[in-house]
């Protein structure tokens, strides 16, 4: 009977696989966007406002002042939406599902926190590049320029690609940091938490997202003025620094912490119900 306990505390003191990420890719692509483009129609206005302090280094109130006053508030805070839901859905669902496609190819005897980390690196580098130029658009509709300039009657290749350096850098190794805290969170969370997902998912959401966002925010906010506006990655970092010092590359962060509260534990909660729901339904 000892023992019995014993292996039941243990059981409620680890969470299970399929909390973290499941055994199968399917599943945790089909979940991760889900719950990518529920956050991203949720706080997109939020983005659109955080968007445009980083373009101009405006404060909150003054970058509110001048999207809301006219009749086209509403669709202005919605511009680049639909780039942005095509382009957060394959992009969560691939973090996801490559992840623990690349994750189950590393060597078992790798620590868990290292295993997490390089699948996490290797998964942000593919899908960044692969997904750029739809977030580029993205931002253009957020500041008002032109998208499907871009687009026709020939693609502009290099202004898609603009501001892929720090989106690398950043993508890479924000999901390196994100994924191993997340899952370091989700291994180690006290028992009174795994009695409760709910609160649990939530709040390892929050945390992990809230610490990743901090050490990447300034390489977004060269990459959002990159794609905005063209320029050299270098040159762009001097001139900004030049302006403000680091306080610059922080334009925005007020509202992006406010959104990145919310949007990591709704995105982790959303992403454990759906492998929860997609694995009993079988979809895969």
């Amino acid at each position: 009977a000892h023992d019995r306990r014993n292996a039941h505390r243990d059981v409620m003191s680890s969470p299970s696989p399929s909390r973290r990420q499941s055994a199968d890719p399917r599943v945790d692509f089909l979940a991760g966007a889900a719950a990518g483009c529920t956050v991203r129609a949720t706080l997109f206005p939020v983005d659109t406002i955080k968007t445009n302090m980083q373009r101009s280094g405006a404060s909150l109130s003054a970058t509110v002042q001048q999207l809301l006053p006219h009749r086209s508030a509403v669709p202005a805070l919605y511009r680049g939406l639909a780039p942005a839901l095509a382009e957060v859905g394959v992009n969560r669902g691939a973090l996801m599902g490559v992840s623990t496609g690349l994750k189950q190819l590393l060597p078992p005897d790798l620590p868990e926190l290292a295993r997490d980390a390089a699948a996490g690196f290797a998964a942000g580098v593919l899908k960044t590049t692969t997904l750029h130029p739809l977030d580029t658009l993205t931002c253009r509709g957020q500041v008002g320029g032109a998208q499907w300039a871009l687009l026709w009657p020939r693609p502009q290749l290099a202004p898609l690609y603009s501001g892929l350096g720090p989106a690398l850098l950043r993508s890479a190794g924000g999901m390196a940091i994100w994924l191993s805290t997340r899952n370091g969170l989700e291994r180690s969370a006290p028992e009174s938490l795994q009695r409760s997902p709910w609160a649990r998912d939530w709040l390892v959401g929050m945390a992990s997202t809230a610490l990743t966002d901090a050490c990447t925010f300034p390489l977004d906010t060269l990459k959002k003025n990159l794609q905005a506006d063209g320029g050299s990655f270098p040159a762009l970092a001097r001139r900004l620094l030049l302006r403000g010092g680091w306080p610059r590359l922080y334009s925005g962060y007020g509202p992006r912490l406010a959104m990145q509260a919310v949007s990591g534990g709704l995105w982790n909660w959303v992403f454990v119900r759906g492998q929860e729901l997609f694995s009993s339904q079988g979809w895969t």
